[in-house]
């Protein structure tokens, strides 16, 4: 816990990437147990965590969050938004001015909280209800499976909050549920499914 207060005080947040280490602890690992284990924390850790930051157990990419405190310090440096070019990289390599695009390009694909933290940096006018879309879904075994990749890759494992959804190329796909759902299905998936998700670490 002192690792994620010297983490928040110098970064402002705590989705820190899950391999990386404060004053060599693991302290991405640890942030990511916790995120797990997070219906099952003591009161003071959880709200010790809150404290820290509000959002440090989003429903939403920790890749989203952290670029948004990239934009939000920008901001409170005085910089416009607007005016950051498309291909604006941070020291950081946070790729601002794309993710500034598609945000004021697409925000009713974004959580409510998503759009009223936007709304707070002036990137979009309003937080009111967007049209429902349909329903997320994984509609076909190979998405639910790229969609674990990505998530993988991200986040170095697979142990997928049960209402996670993943983006794919704008395409949201209710990861948390295919994980479930290939949980309980594991007797009459494929071979090469169960292999491919056994090399992501999958817990079955």
């Amino acid at each position: 816990l002192a690792h994620a207060t010297a983490y928040a005080h110098r970064h402002g947040h705590l989705a820190a990437p899950v391999d990386h280490h404060q004053d060599g602890y693991a302290l991405g690992r640890w942030l990511a147990t916790q995120r797990k284990r997070a219906e099952d924390l003591a009161p003071a850790r959880a709200q010790a965590l809150q404290d820290l930051d509000p959002h440090w157990n989003p429903p939403w990419p920790l890749t989203w969050h952290r670029t948004y405190h990239a934009a939000r310090r920008h901001h409170e440096a005085g910089h416009r938004l607007s005016d950051l070019p498309r291909d604006c990289v941070t020291d950081g390599g946070h790729r601002l001015g794309e993710w500034l695009h598609h945000q004021r390009l697409h925000p009713e694909r974004l959580h409510p909280t998503q759009q009223q933290l936007l709304v707070g940096l002036g990137l979009i006018q309003n937080a009111e209800p967007f049209p429902k879309k349909r329903k997320p879904a994984a509609r076909k075994p190979e998405q639910g499976l790229a969609a674990a990749r990505a998530f993988h890759q991200r986040e170095g494992h697979l142990e997928v909050p049960q209402r996670h959804v993943e983006h794919l190329g704008g395409e949201p796909v209710r990861l948390g549920q295919w994980i479930s759902n290939t949980r309980r299905r594991k007797d009459h998936l494929p071979t090469e499914r169960i292999h491919a998700l056994d090399a992501l670490g999958m817990r079955w």
